[in-house]
């Protein structure tokens, strides 16, 4: 596209070419601009005339050769100091100074060694007339702007001398009209400077003039960026000419799969200057003794097909990889679609926005709990220690809860708890939407949000909403390139310099299909480990069935799997049957119980062959039994550890173990209870009269218990759907339950959707009872 040529910038040009044809007037000193055009012709005709003529009187005093050597000699010399001269210009230039210089001293050089050659004399001149026919189109065109550069390039001072940027900035820019700038760096692909602001300039003046130095400097469009410092008084411009980002470069996979989540997450795209981009999101290791840096939460911006989503793919297959970090991935809007292969890598998949806010309310206020009650207990977490943070080998699984079309979640309250309380027990909300706009994000789960993403916006408005002003300050523009090259963003980062968030960065390119992330986790998945059991546990029922689903779907059974301190079945295989001879080694029963701390041979089962061929007694098989049944209640108290269920289910254990072997006669004379059949009493026509009304508190709890079992954590129901058992069971009428609505919403139990008259369960615990969860 050619530049639109107007009245103003053509006196622009002519402008600048006066002054700089006055400073070049100046540099010369003597030599005019007719001895600049005459030059070449003068060293032409020299070296014609000189030539013969210096042979000549070599030749009267017999010298021919002395004096060659010293015209090369001489000739060397010149050539030496004009490549030094030069070597600020361009290739062609020095290239041009160089054959000037040195073919006029060759041409005498050789006619005085050997006398004049037709032949040489005839290539001198017309090589000679075409170099100076090129030097005058050279210096008549486009040697004053080479010039210039060539100046640039050597840090010379704009502000010592009448050169373009000071009229430039007295003319276009009156607040930058004192500063002075410092040349660093001046190519076809970048230009850098430095600019001293003068007595009372502010970095602040520079940045929203920085479309005007993108002109000045030719630059692409949103190429410019600030670089600040310590100080107010200077700040460093840098100015792309070639925007790289234009082609994405391909994704090479994940790195560091099967490491700790603490390893920065590479490879998945790189800055405008060529610097890889780099992610580490648990938290930066500190320095020289240096306190750790924690990450905060994640939002990702960006207007419609810019390229969000395809970016947090990447993210999300680099942490579903590593040994210590799982995925939670959540779309209430099409999470069929946009789920695709990560669904393979995800640890927890919810599609729909009641199974969304159910699993924010469990977080809440049953998951950060847990956690931060382990992490805080030194008896319990791994490391020992009391950890404000969570750590690498603590034993819980860093969690990140990746919600896209986070929109559609707004005004929920959970989700903004989770931004305030989730991050120290490791626990990261990543939210994607298309504007950060208060009637889509809650603006209190946004200031919690320090790491950005920022990919391309429609106009600024949008991009302010969640760019710092600083940023801004520096020239950060998402507009300038809106969704023209998806995956290019601002990566605004805690750790990173506010140089390095203001430089753009563009995400790596994977496949459409999503075959490469497919293919990545099908490689990989077998290094992850499963979610830890404290976590899982406080997940409750739903994500136990997930998992159970998924297991099913890929044919695999559970496996034990130590982690936390405690035993969790899981996903894999389960412990395999003992053979059924008992003497062929290896014995996989031993290795498992190696593994689980207990016995599991079951009774008259032997490790070893046995000498004696008799059948074993009686005695030998109650002694057999009951040495099994209390290896199995000790595992039972090994693998139970302090959870607070565990004392009664031991009891029943025991006294299991004490009933095992006895008749019911032996019960009743030690006090158990026996359970017998109830006798049946013949019908009672007024039966219905003797029927007892539960109470308030006992129907309300047939209430629970019927959105528990019958409606289920997640779903959503209408209080119509509950007449029925409630009549059936409580004996209350339906103005009885629609009364039941307003509590059970006090107690958090269930919350108002949209539609109306219809309510999403959220848990079933009563909130008037203290002692309910005993």
């Amino acid at each position: 596209m050619h530049p639109t040529i107007t009245n103003r910038s053509l006196r622009e040009t002519k402008r600048a070419e006066r002054s700089l044809r006055r400073q070049l007037g100046g540099v010369g000193g003597e030599l005019g601009q007719m001895w600049r055009v005459l030059a070449p012709w003068a060293l032409l005709a020299a070296a014609l005339i000189g030539a013969p003529a210096t042979w000549l009187l070599a030749s009267l005093g017999q010298v021919e050769g002395f004096t060659a050597s010293c015209i090369a000699v001489a000739g060397v010399a010149v050539a030496a100091v004009s490549l030094h001269l030069t070597r600020g210009r361009r290739f062609l230039g020095r290239a041009h100074e160089l054959f000037n210089v040195t073919a006029p001293v060759a041409v005498v050089a050789y006619t005085v060694g050997f006398g004049p050659d037709k032949y040489v004399l005839i290539a001198a001149t017309i090589f000679g007339a075409a170099s100076a026919i090129v030097w005058n189109r050279r210096h008549t065109s486009t040697a004053i702007r080479e010039l210039e550069q060539v100046a640039n390039g050597k840090g010379a001072v704009y502000g010592d001398m009448p050169a373009r940027w000071r009229e430039f900035a007295a003319e276009h820019m009156p607040s930058l009209a004192d500063s002075t700038m410092t040349v660093l760096k001046d190519t076809r692909d970048e230009f850098v400077a430095g600019l001293d602001l003068g007595e009372a300039g502010v970095p602040s003046d520079v940045g929203p003039l920085l479309e005007r130095l993108t002109r000045f400097a030719g630059g692409v469009v949103g190429g410019a960026s600030l670089i600040t410092g310590d100080y107010l008084d200077k700040v460093g411009v840098r100015i792309a000419r070639r925007d790289p980002l234009k082609t994405a470069m391909p994704w090479q996979g994940p790195n560091a799969p099967g490491e700790s989540m603490i390893e920065p997450i590479e490879g998945i795209g790189r800055y405008r200057d060529f610097v890889e981009l780099s992610l580490r999101l648990p938290f930066v290791a500190g320095r020289n003794g240096e306190p750790d840096k924690q990450q905060s939460h994640l939002a990702i911006i960006g207007m419609s097909r810019s390229g969000k989503g395809a970016a947090g793919e990447l993210i999300d297959v680099n942490v579903a990889t590593r040994k210590d970090g799982i995925v939670v991935f959540c779309d209430p809007v099409k999470a069929d679609q946009s789920v695709g292969p990560i669904s393979e890598g995800a640890n927890y998949v919810l599609d729909t926005t009641p199974k969304i806010r159910a699993f924010f309310h469990r977080l809440v206020n049953k998951t950060i709990p847990d956690r931060a009650a382990y992490l805080g207990n030194p008896t319990r977490n791994q490391l020992g220690r009391v950890l404000r943070e969570w750590a690498p080998g603590c034993g819980l699984s860093w969690v990140m809860v990746h919600v896209a079309e986070a929109a559609a979640l707004y005004n929920n309250q959970d989700m903004t708890k989770i931004t305030e309380r989730a991050a120290s027990v490791g626990i990261e909300i990543v939210i994607e939407a298309q504007k950060g706009i208060h009637d889509r994000i809650d603006t209190n789960a946004r200031s919690n949000m320090a790491a950005l993403l920022c990919f391309g916006t429609y106009d600024m408005d949008d991009a302010s909403l969640v760019l710092p002003p600083e940023l801004i300050d520096l020239g950060a523009n998402p507009a300038a390139w809106r969704n023209k090259q998806p995956g290019t963003c601002y990566v605004v980062f805690p750790e990173l310099t506010l140089a390095r968030q203001a430089m753009p960065a563009r995400f790596a390119r994977h496949a459409p299909d999503g075959s490469d992330i497919a293919a990545a986790l099908a490689e990989y998945m077998h290094l992850a480990s499963p979610c830890d059991p404290i976590t899982a546990a406080s997940w409750g029922e739903p994500y136990a069935r997930y998992r159970a689903e998924i297991d099913a779907r890929h044919d695999r059974s559970p496996r034990q799997h130590a982690l936390a301190g405690a035993v969790l079945l899981d996903r894999a295989s389960t412990p395999v049957a003992p053979p059924v001879q008992p003497a062929d080694p290896p014995s996989v029963i031993e290795r498992e119980e190696e593994d689980m701390g207990f016995d599991l041979t079951p009774p008259g089962w032997q490790h070893e062959d046995s000498d004696s061929e008799d059948e074993p007694g009686a005695e030998d098989e109650q002694r057999d039994v009951e040495e099994a049944a209390e290896n199995v209640v000790v595992g039972m108290v090994n693998a139970l550890g302090d959870d607070p269920e565990a004392q009664g289910v031991l009891d029943l254990a025991y006294d299991g173990l004490a009933r095992y072997g006895r008749d019911d006669e032996d019960d009743q004379a030690d006090g158990l209870y026996v359970p017998r059949p109830d006798i049946e009493f013949p019908d009672d026509p007024d039966e219905a009269h003797f029927e007892l009304i539960p109470s308030r508190d006992e129907a309300i709890d047939v209430l629970l218990d019927i959105l528990k079992n019958d409606i289920s954590e997640g779903n959503t129901f209408k209080p119509s759907h509950l007449y029925e058992a409630i009549e059936a069971r409580a004996k209350r009428s339906d103005s009885w339950v629609r009364r039941c609505m307003k509590p059970l919403q006090g107690w958090g139990c269930i919350e108002e959707t949209d539609s109306y008259g219809v309510y999403l369960v959220k848990h079933t615990n009563r909130g008037d009872l203290t002692d309910y969860p005993e």
